[in-house]
């Protein structure tokens, strides 16, 4: 049953034999701003979907063509954009979904749309009509599906479930770039009508299982699972079953309890029923619990330790798990971490390496590393840094840099045979892990990485999701790895595309300078891409650490903040009210 209902408008198509098509109404200026917004987003589109109406003094929601039309549109242009690309060849493509009440009709339509262009259309293994699985599984798929290098997940991640959206990936696990997306909406404003295949048949592939297969290859590189057998853990997934963590915790021999009621909004990090949870986990006596978004990209954990719960968010379960494999198994890692991400496990880090917020960053310095050819328009787009000896910032516009100063450090510390664990990381939620072994050590010019495995360069946190959860289970603390005196958190303040754009754009004259907010002095550093394209601000105390972006998801300027335990709420607060009301 879902947690709310809707009800859809009809549409009317024009029949032609085996074909149906739609004639397309007239884009408004709102319409138009949907599909082709001034900030284009990293990986696709992601609206409210649902609208709401009052009846007889009852609240309700209704699907209008209007909205249904906006993803229809963009589905056509995906599907255009790749023909062009692929000129008409190897037309295939798998469509999936999480579990939001309009998923079987956007499921249905896209299928049709692309079916009517002469792809062949996949599903993930499911009941009848449906096709799940998560969007870090969909988006690896494309990497280790070798046939299948089209992939769409219809998702909005933790948005409330009224939203719905599309992530797409074309050839590598690796977000699209804004670049990518303009041209695609592009292509979306123009079209006047759409043909459909209403008798199109899928073909089904279990996607997800090569992923738990993969998982369970490449962690068992990193530790051996163990302590997790017969182990209880209890697994809330928000929305729908989370099917394939579910199977993988049970095939790594873990007993799985489920909580099978949902949330609105699937966001773990917003939404925490403490009462809930240890009325569960003293039932079951369990002392681990997994909380889950809608495209499982986002995790949270509450643990009990010591006959204490403790309710653990991404930034503090992936320092901890960094700083326990680096001070407890000696591993040496490669940390890159997005600019606003935790920066309580950068001590214990092999090197440090900062990149501006999302994957399309984060990507770019795995494939420097392993000698991929990298699209210059995303080095471009890219704010790439690391941090030397003296914890200065170094920017990055090619690999020579970063991998010269790797050459160094492993000749350095004589680490020729050492198996590096590479961490792509951001705040929000998202982790990638692979394994790297450097080739060519002898002399600079031969110098490089290769992995044995797969080459994922998006959200795919389920292997660092099993680690910890193992490390837990061999008793390791998350409370006792990371330094407790400062606390790390985002805020976030109303602003749409415009006051974006212009809170970052009058706030650039303050680079470099020392800014007063509330007596206290912060040195503003402009933190930009390979076009000097500021993306990102840094306001520096003796004791804290600000952070300042435009979203990329939403109507919204993010804000984070490590500093003072005691102090950092309210300093945060301070500064955001500052900004708002002299740069807005």
């Amino acid at each position: 049953m879902n947690l709310i209902d809707f009800e859809l408008e009809d549409i009317s198509f024009i029949d032609s034999g085996a074909y149906k098509t739609l004639k397309l109404p007239k884009l408004t200026k709102e319409e138009k701003f949907l599909i082709d917004p001034i900030v284009a987003p990293t990986s696709g589109l992601r609206i409210q979907i649902l609208d709401q109406f009052e009846e007889r003094g009852e609240k309700k929601l209704l699907l209008t063509n209007r909205k249904l039309f906006l993803f229809f549109r963009v589905f056509k242009a995906i599907s255009q954009q790749y023909k062009e690309m692929k000129n008409g060849k190897n037309l295939k493509i798998l469509i999936a979904t999480d579990d939001r009440p309009t998923k079987s009709i956007l499921l249905q339509y896209c299928s049709q749309i692309f079916a009517y262009d002469g792809y062949e259309i996949f599903y993930q293994e499911d009941i009848s009509g449906e096709s799940k699985i998560s969007s870090p599984y969909g988006a690896a798929s494309v990497a280790l599906i070798e046939e299948i290098k089209l992939i769409i997940v219809l998702t909005a991640s933790h948005n409330e479930l009224s939203w719905n959206g599309i992530k797409f990936y074309i050839d590598y696990p690796m977000p699209m770039s804004g670049d990518l997306f303009k041209v695609i909406s592009n292509k979306a404003l123009k079209f006047k009508e759409i043909g459909f295949d209403p008798k199109f048949k899928p073909i089904l592939i279990d996607a997800e299982k090569k992923n738990n297969d993969y998982v369970i290859s490449l962690i068992s590189k990193v530790l051996e699972i163990e302590s997790l057998k017969n182990k209880k853990i209890v697994i809330w997934p928000y929305l729908g079953k989370a099917r394939g963590i579910v199977n993988l915790f049970t095939c790594l021999g873990a007993n799985v309890i489920l909580i099978d009621e949902e949330i609105n909004p699937p966001n773990p990090i917003q939404e925490i029923r403490e009462d809930k949870l240890k009325q569960v986990m003293e039932s079951e006596r369990s002392e681990i619990a997994i909380l889950l978004d809608a495209d499982r990209d986002r995790i949270a954990l509450y643990v009990k330790q010591n006959g204490e719960y403790n309710f653990y968010i991404p930034n503090e379960i992936y320092s901890a798990l960094h700083n326990i494999l680096a001070n407890d198994y000696g591993k040496k890692i490669i940390n890159v971490r997005t600019i606003p991400s935790d920066l309580r496990g950068d001590d214990t880090s092999f090197i440090n390496i900062l990149t501006g917020v999302g994957y399309k960053h984060l990507g770019v310095i795995l494939y420097y590393l392993l000698g991929i050819n990298v699209d210059q328009s995303k080095v471009d787009k890219a704010i790439l840094y690391f941090e030397d000896e003296n914890k200065h910032l170094k920017k990055i516009n090619n690999a020579e840099p970063l991998k010269r100063i790797l050459f160094e450090k492993i000749q350095k510390n004589d680490l020729f045979e050492e198996k590096f664990l590479i961490v792509m990381w951001e705040e929000s939620g998202g982790h990638t892990l692979n394994i790297l072994n450097s080739v060519g050590t002898d002399n600079f010019d031969g110098f490089h990485f290769e992995s044995e495995f797969a080459i994922i360069a998006d959200k795919y946190p389920v292997p660092a999701l099993v680690l910890i959860t193992e490390l837990i289970a061999r008793g390791h603390e998350i409370s006792k790895s990371i330094d407790w005196s400062i606390k790390g958190i985002n805020r976030t303040i109303s602003a749409v595309d415009k006051e974006k754009i212009k809170i970052m754009r009058n706030f650039a004259k303050n680079d470099n300078k020392i800014l007063s907010i509330n007596n206290k002095e912060y040195k503003v550093s402009a933190l930009s891409d390979n076009t000097n394209s500021i993306d990102i601000f840094r306001l520096k105390s003796e004791d804290s650490t600000l952070y300042f972006r435009p979203s990329g998801t939403g109507p919204e300027v993010r804000f984070y903040i490590f500093g003072n335990r005691e102090t950092h709420l309210e300093e945060l607060k301070v500064v955001q009210e500052y900004i708002k009301q002299h740069y807005s």
